[in-house]
């Protein structure tokens, strides 16, 4: 009886921790640390290995709490228990902001994500080199693509301290210091936003599960205008990290000022409103479909904090993860046609580029 009241009290714990703020962590210490993974003669690691892990964690990497495929994308099953609005990157099915690894997880859709190496992901076996628009100039110190996989943090990552080799020492703490990101200060991991060192942001609560017009990420975005401002702290200049040729501003036109065509890429960290002859974006109304981005947060967010300003980046196209469209896109990118009157009419690309469809 009392081993039974004791899980049932544990269970409890877990899910008042996880029920609660989307931000920094509060609630029972044991739901994610272990403090010699012994307990009655059993692991406590969640995968049951006996083997302790960094920090003290029950999991043995990040994909141990965040990648639960058999659930939906704000749901976990850590240890036979659910927890509540845990963030998961596997999901099938209604999956997160970020997108999901579940499409490229098995090795037969490399086009649909990145291949994570802490999830069990095998390397990409078509992009087997440096990622599509490697430049070095803007890549963390130290990375080789060629020898070395993608992880989830780290310098070989996305998340966490460049500067840290080790996923778990890259956000060390940050669960503790998360503030859910702001567009003014990210000089630490856990005041970045998505634990993404150095970028900007805003979180929404329950990173996209559900959505609405004042119910979405603020991705942060900068008003560029020449082709020497390329910023370091908009989430597009994340990406740069690895496709810095997609988002250099000097790669992506051909003339001395960047608000003026022909591009020869399209451009990123560019705000729609402010382009010449803008009967074409000035149509643009805010989308979770194509989000577009801000250089500044409102007080209050709402359909109209978009008028004055909405900044193109490269997730206003794709999802950070994956998808179930190819090359991580938010929308099917064959069906995109031209003066089309079909379903697809107000879609996708014609989210911005409101005149080429038929409609």
């Amino acid at each position: 009886m009392r081993t039974k009241t004791v899980l049932m009290l544990l269970s409890i714990a877990a899910l008042v921790l996880f029920a609660g703020s989307a931000f920094a962590i509060t609630g029972a210490c044991v739901n994610c640390h272990t403090m010699h993974n012994s307990q009655n003669g059993s692991s406590m690691a969640y995968n049951g290995s006996t083997t302790p892990n960094g920090v003290l964690l029950r999991a043995a990497s990040c994909g141990g709490c965040h990648a639960d495929a058999t659930v939906n994308g704000s749901n976990s099953t850590m240890d036979g228990t659910t927890l509540a609005t845990i963030p998961q990157v596997d999901a099938s099915i209604n999956y997160l902001a970020g997108g999901s690894f579940n499409w490229v997880e098995s090795g037969t859709a490399d086009n649909r994500g990145h291949n994570v190496a802490d999830l069990g992901i095998a390397k990409d076996a078509t992009l087997t080199a440096d990622p599509p628009g490697f430049d070095s100039a803007n890549t963390p110190v130290g990375t080789e693509w060629a020898t070395n996989q993608l992880t989830c943090a780290g310098v070989y990552g996305c998340h966490g301290d460049h500067g840290q080799s080790g996923e778990f020492a890259a956000v060390k703490g940050a669960h503790h210091s998360n503030v859910g990101g702001n567009l003014t200060t990210a000089d630490t991991v856990g005041n970045s936003y998505r634990f993404l060192k150095g970028i900007k942001g805003g979180e929404d609560a329950d990173w996209e599960a559900t959505t609405s017009d004042t119910d979405h990420n603020v991705y942060y975005g900068a008003a560029r205008t020449t082709t020497n401002n390329d910023p370091t702290d908009t989430i597009s200049s994340l990406c740069a990290q690895c496709h810095g040729k997609f988002h250099t501003a000097s790669d992506i036109v051909s003339v001395a000022n960047v608000m003026s065509s022909p591009w020869v890429r399209h451009p990123t960290d560019i705000d729609m409103r402010a382009l010449p002859g803008t009967s074409e974006y000035a149509a643009y109304v805010y989308s979770v479909q194509a989000p577009a981005a801000l250089s500044t947060l409102p007080a209050t967010l709402s359909a109209s904090s978009y008028s004055s300003e909405a900044i193109v980046t490269c997730v206003s196209c794709h999802r950070a993860h994956g998808s179930e469209n190819a090359d991580l896109l938010r929308w099917d990118y064959t069906g995109m046609t031209a003066g089309t009157t079909g379903a697809a009419a107000g879609t996708g690309c014609f989210r911005c580029h409101t005149t080429k469809d038929g409609v």
